[in-house]
């Protein structure tokens, strides 16, 4: 019988990578979405439940390893993201590592420590398309920046967002992939506050949040002017890049393997250093960054 209910399921870990929080929709049309946690949890779910549905929010690997275990299932994904969710090679063009000496260490490490399986998106969703499950109206809300075809998703009648990973961590907002964009994460978190809503669930963090969360998104929001700042701190006088992608002024330090932290905190610095130098608070001279 079912119940109508959203039961969140905390990932292992505190729900941090490669782990998340995901969410099982106990419904006439029963789904789960973003299954990347406990993988006997979410095979005894399927085995009770006759799981048809499939969400994933996004491409990257801690929503979407576990895809796998819910066969007969369709999946729904954003299409922007699709490439990346049904192969590896759509995976490692869309992350942008395909020229990188250590691809085959990442995508061993995807493939066999991280879970990675291609599943093909058979539900293709887009912004404001609506799914009735029964008792609940699941509206996809497309929510970009983080990737292309980022989705949050509206549970109405629950008055429940899913954020996925406009997670209101401390860390901040993360777009450390090719196709990831700083001023489409700033207007999806925008977006995110036009929203009416009681709970609110997240990906990664505290999982379950109560009440007004405006505050939180402006501080989540905030997070990339202050590392905006700490850029330009840092190139106030001429900087190489290399030098700068050293310095870890995004994640804060440097972790292993040294080439895999370079490629992701370097991509994220040459998006702040591409909205300043077009702004006018940063210019470039061959490998040369100075604030203006």
């Amino acid at each position: 019988m079912t119940t109508g209910e959203i039961h969140f399921i905390a990932g292992e870990h505190g729900g941090r990578f490669p782990d998340g929080n995901c969410l099982f929709v106990d419904d006439e049309l029963p789904i789960v979405v973003d299954p990347a946690t406990r993988r006997s949890d979410l095979e005894n779910i399927h085995a009770r439940k006759k799981v048809r549905l499939v969400v994933n929010t996004h491409y990257h690997v801690d929503h979407i390893r576990y895809n796998v275990v819910f066969d007969g299932a369709d999946l729904a994904a954003h299409a922007a993201d699709a490439p990346a969710i049904e192969s590896i090679d759509g995976m490692v063009r869309m992350v942008g590592v395909e020229d990188k000496p250590w691809l085959g260490l990442w995508k061993s490490v995807m493939q066999n420590d991280w879970g990675y399986h291609g599943c093909e998106v058979t539900r293709p969703v887009e912004d404001g398309e609506e799914i009735i499950l029964g008792a609940n109206t699941l509206r996809f809300v497309h929510a970009p920046g983080h990737t292309p075809g980022n989705m949050c998703l509206h549970f109405l009648e629950k008055e429940a967002v899913y954020l996925a990973d406009i997670d209101l961590t401390a860390f901040g907002p993360w777009y450390g992939n090719r196709y990831s964009d700083i001023d489409a994460f700033l207007r999806s978190i925008e977006r995110v506050k036009s929203i009416s809503a009681r709970t609110w669930y997240t990906a990664h963090g505290d999982g379950v949040i109560e009440g007004d969360i405006t505050d939180r998104l402006d501080a989540f929001a905030a997070v990339i002017g202050v590392r905006d700042a700490r850029i330009l701190e840092f190139i106030s006088r001429p900087r190489r890049f290399a030098d700068i992608v050293a310095a870890a002024l995004v994640y804060g330090k440097r972790w292993d393997p040294a080439e895999m932290f370079e490629y992701f905190e370097g991509t994220m610095l040459e998006k702040h250093l591409s909205r300043m130098e077009s702004d006018g608070r940063a210019r470039r001279e061959g490998d040369l960054w100075t604030a203006v």
